[in-house]
């Protein structure tokens, strides 16, 4: 997954890292002159449900590539989520599911098209309140993808496998008004090998960035 994932791990360590300063700042509320209230803190907990769309691209490999060659199929794809936060001062830690139907494909140079056209995941989060409408978060969990492959020139019936995997990323979540966040996110999707159409074995990764629009009950 190489340099972006090496910078999602950078962001939740300067999340960490965050922890100790929101120490000190309690320290400095409770130290407030009588009359003079602290900052306000928006409230993340709660039950969400939200859409997104975005784009991703991908790189499929192949054991033996008899019939099947190497590609990076890339393209648009759209979907919804649904989780549920818990707050802890500055701290923010919830679980999430999402689905997205997607149309990440590309055909090779052997006509075959290879396409992604379903993701799902479930995951965890873990992040960190910057500003009182400003979330940012790391998040991972367990991945599935179903994966086809067409022959655009008709000799050979479609094949097709359900993949599964792990995702790993990172976001930020802005709170418009009450109710309504902005989210902007980084997934990378990493399946292992699956046997497709019985011949051969494929392994794909595919990256993910989407943006959306959260109702937070």
């Amino acid at each position: 997954m190489g340099s972006k994932l090496w910078y999602g791990i950078g962001l939740l360590a300067s999340i960490a890292a965050g922890a100790g300063s929101a120490a000190a700042a309690d320290l400095a509320v409770k130290a407030l002159p009588p009359g003079v209230a602290p900052a306000y803190l928006s409230d993340w907990a709660g039950f969400y449900i939200g859409i997104h769309g975005g784009g991703g691209w991908a790189t499929t490999t192949f054991d033996l590539q008899d019939f099947f060659v190497n590609a990076k199929p890339s393209g648009g794809l759209v979907g919804g989520h649904a989780g549920y936060n818990w707050q802890y001062g500055s701290v923010v830690a919830g679980l999430e599911v999402d689905f997205d139907g997607a149309d990440i494909k590309q055909t090779d140079a052997n006509a075959f098209r290879q396409k992604t056209d379903e993701l799902a995941s479930a995951r965890t989060r873990l992040g960190y309140v910057f500003f009182p409408n400003l979330l940012a978060y790391g998040t991972a969990g367990a991945a599935w993808g179903h994966f086809e492959i067409t022959d655009t020139l008709g000799e050979f019936a479609p094949v097709a496998t359900n993949q599964f995997g792990w995702t790993a990323g990172v976001g930020l979540e802005y709170k418009l008004i009450d109710h309504f966040i902005l989210r902007a996110e980084y997934l990378h999707y990493d399946f292992g090998k699956t046997t497709i159409g019985g011949v051969d074995n494929v392994k794909e990764t595919i990256d993910t960035v989407r943006g959306g629009l959260s109702y937070k009950f």
